[in-house]
């Protein structure tokens, strides 16, 4: 049986690298933008006792800011408190009993798709008190924003052009090894330029993504404190692994680029570059949509496309260059081979850039109601443009300098002007590129959640009912009445209001009326005497039921059901 070729074992590589990120990738939940399902105390309640702790539960695991979770008192004085996040709940535990009067608790969390959520609520303790403090939701200052956008737009330029280079000098590039070393010269040195980059983006997005989190200003970003979050974060490592990949591509591209007798550094080049793409899906929306398989899949071939496409385009521009010194039909039939593998590039840009669009977005709603939605507007507007470029070369300015350079390779030759036309549209694509890299780093910074569903972060919808149960009554309360994981708390009083000890545990299901689907059984918990917890998840917006039935004696069953009205 003939051993695998030099370059189906460089390729083995490739696949390796991007199926063990994948897998370690899709190992996390896929939820969504974090959103609050309820607190306890509630928002606005009057207890008669202090508790010993403030509990805040999401739908999905979360990570607290504890730096910008506090407890205030009514005179807004701080009260001291620790908070921890526990999976989907953050702890929020006083060191000491709260006296009487209105307390106001303002959190900050940070979702799977590392977006901060922020909000506030208050409770008070025996009696709320005459004044209590207005406590604003903080947000990362202007300048901040800016400046990670930026960042962010560095890092992908960077990893890009170095990934991009590999594919481009060790797949396409139609030159014999230890040929054109000009050419070669030039593709290492942009390859070094967009090393450090990347290197600088990578490092610098660890602090300016802790206090952006944090909802800080671009002076946190130098505090200790703000290094120090942001090192166990999942950026710091997202980073490390682009910068080894980065790393190994860039060293191990000019040895892989002079000799063909060995594979591994070419397995070697591509693995690395491969990392480093596969990296920048690490952090980002795309963890927390799902299916994990379908959403994680189409990134990593979106920006792996994107990349050889970047990297095909500057390459190109180097080998039409007059300085390249490439032999004419050399280059000529580079500009053939990427053009027949850019059409494949449009298609796969094409196909996953429609997938994560309709499981980020969503909906025209979102498309059109967010900053996420427009600013994909906008980047779907410039790559129309590049692909336009791109056609025009393909189906027009490639044939033509094909056919010219048949003829005498002079500098006022048809073939010689057919380069120099087709350098100027590859250079505009180029420069085009690089515009939609911009435009991504701002787009990774904003939530594809719409307004509406951020306001559901700070000030749920609660559904608030109190229906008879025989002699006696229950109370439910459903948080916060929109699509997705709800709250449902139960309260059974008797007729004097004291608790109500059922002979068996109710039992819980939940029907929508149109479409008719349902009943789905869920089980409640115990919290307390006569108290009771669930989560319900409402998968569609419309009229649903819950229905409780409660066996408050051996021949009493009284059943009730509470209308919600779910919303998108």
């Amino acid at each position: 049986m003939p051993r695998p070729g030099p370059w189906c074992r460089a390729m083995a590589a490739v696949v390796g690298a991007v199926a063990g990120l994948l897998v370690i990738l899709t190992g996390g939940p896929a939820a969504a933008h974090a959103v609050l399902v309820g607190t306890d105390p509630r928002d606005g309640a009057v207890l008669d006792a202090p508790p010993d702790e403030v509990t805040i539960t999401f739908n999905e695991p979360v990570r607290v800011v504890a730096e910008s979770t506090t407890v205030l008192a009514a005179d807004g004085s701080a009260v001291a408190a620790t908070a921890v996040a526990v999976d989907d709940t953050v702890v929020i535990t006083p060191d000491g009993p709260l006296g009487t009067g209105t307390y106001v608790v303002s959190w900050r969390v940070v979702s799977l798709d590392t977006h901060p959520v922020a909000g506030a609520f208050s409770f008070s303790v025996g009696a709320p008190s005459d004044t209590s403090v207005d406590v604003p939701v903080t947000e990362p200052t202007a300048a901040l924003v800016a400046t990670r956008a930026i960042d962010q737009a560095a890092g992908y330029a960077g990893t890009f052009l170095v990934a991009g280079l590999v594919v481009f000098e060790l797949l396409v590039l139609q030159v014999t090894p230890g040929a054109a070393a000009a050419l070669r010269r030039r593709l290492q040195r942009l390859r070094r330029i967009g090393l450090v980059v990347a290197g600088v983006a990578l490092a610098a997005a660890i602090p300016l993504t802790s206090a952006w989190q944090a909802g800080a200003g671009l002076g946190a970003v130098v505090a200790p404190a703000t290094w120090a979050a942001g090192m166990g974060s999942d950026t710091a490592v997202a980073g490390g692994l682009g910068l080894a990949g980065l790393v190994t591509a860039t060293l191990a591209a000019p040895r892989a680029g002079r000799e063909t007798r060995a594979a591994w550094p070419a397995g070697l080049a591509l693995g690395g570059a491969a990392l480093a793409l596969g990296a920048l899906v690490v952090v980002g929306h795309t963890r927390t949509f799902g299916p994990a398989w379908l959403v994680l899949a189409s990134d990593v071939l979106h920006v792996s496309a994107g990349a050889v496409w970047l990297g095909g385009v500057v390459g190109l521009a180097l080998v039409l260059a007059p300085s390249a010194e490439l032999e004419p039909r050399r280059a000529a039939v580079t500009v053939a081979r990427f053009s027949t593998l850019g059409a494949w590039l449009v298609l796969a840009l094409a196909l996953t850039g429609v997938t994560l669009g309709w499981r980020v977005v969503g909906t025209a709603d979102a498309l059109l109601g967010t900053d996420y939605g427009r600013t994909l507007l906008v980047k779907t507007g410039l790559a129309l443009c590049v692909v336009a470029i791109a056609a025009w070369n393909r189906y027009r300015l490639v044939p033509a300098a094909a056919v010219a350079e048949r003829g005498p390779a002079t500098a006022g030759s048809p073939g010689a002007v057919a380069r120099r036309r087709l350098g100027r549209t590859v250079a505009a694509e180029a420069v085009l590129l690089g515009v939609v890299l911009v435009t991504t780093g701002v787009l990774v910074s904003n939530s594809p959640v719409s307004p509406a569903a951020d306001d559901v972060a700070t000030a749920p919808e609660t559904v608030d009912v109190t229906e008879d149960l025989g002699e006696g009554t229950l109370q439910a309360r459903v948080t916060p009445g929109r699509v997705g994981v709800n709250s449902l708390e139960v309260v059974l009083l008797d007729g004097d209001g004291a608790p109500v000890e059922p002979v068996s545990p109710p039992e819980l299901t939940t029907t929508l009326a149109d479409p008719a689907i349902g009943p789905f059984t869920h089980p409640l918990t115990e919290t307390g005497p006569g108290t009771y917890e669930a989560t319900l998840d409402l998968t569609m917006p419309g009229s649903w039921t819950v229905t409780l039935s409660v066996r408050t004696s051996k021949y009493e069953n009284p059943i009730v059901d509470i209308p919600v009205e779910v919303t998108s």
